[in-house]
């Protein structure tokens, strides 16, 4: 979902501001984006748009995502309608731009497999975001799954692999004289 501008893209999804990563929350309408988001605001994280952020490319490899002014401060709730988050958070719960770092695709909840994460694309404006899908409907609760997830991409671009680091544990065990790799 793209508006005509060379300049700027409006996309469907929730943007928000999750441990200082700017993250777009996305999937099929009634995958539970506001539910989650909500969720999330409560928990401390702050909300930049629902429903239809506007990204704007300001160098080569990074779009910064804001508000329509018309939807500023609003996410709309399934059960609840529109809510004014500002009004109920307060404004450190609103914030009016912020980089987009990871988007994170929602899925109804399927078979993954669990010891691959591999983190895909979404392009917009000719700049590629990492992007990882998410199953939700399992038996953790999504905004931990959402917090989590956020945490460990941001340990990666620390250069820590959970993963890997398993694999070297694993690979050390199986065979003792191997040099570990860290």
């Amino acid at each position: 979902m793209s508006s005509p501008s060379e300049d700027n893209v409006t996309s469907h999804g929730v943007l928000l501001v999750i441990f200082d990563v700017g993250v777009l929350l996305r999937g099929e309408s009634r995958v539970g984006k506001s539910s989650l988001a909500l969720e999330l605001i409560r928990r401390g994280h702050r909300l930049i748009a629902d429903d239809a952020p506007i990204f704007q490319r300001t160098a080569a490899t990074q779009l910064i995502g804001s508000c329509p002014a018309i939807l500023q401060d609003f996410l709309t709730v399934p059960g609840l309608g529109v809510v004014d988050i500002r009004a109920i958070y307060g404004h450190q719960a609103i914030v009016t731009q912020h980089s987009l770092d990871l988007v994170i695709h929602l899925i109804p909840h399927k078979h993954i497999e669990p010891l691959t994460r591999n983190l895909g694309q979404w392009e917009q404006l000719n700049v590629k975001v990492p992007e990882l899908t998410l199953p939700l409907g399992g038996n953790l609760q999504p905004a931990t799954m959402i917090e989590t997830a956020v945490q460990d991409y941001h340990l990666r671009l620390k250069g820590y692999d959970a993963l890997l680091e398993l694999q070297q544990r694993h690979q050390q065990l199986l065979n003792p004289s191997s040099p570990r790799h860290k």
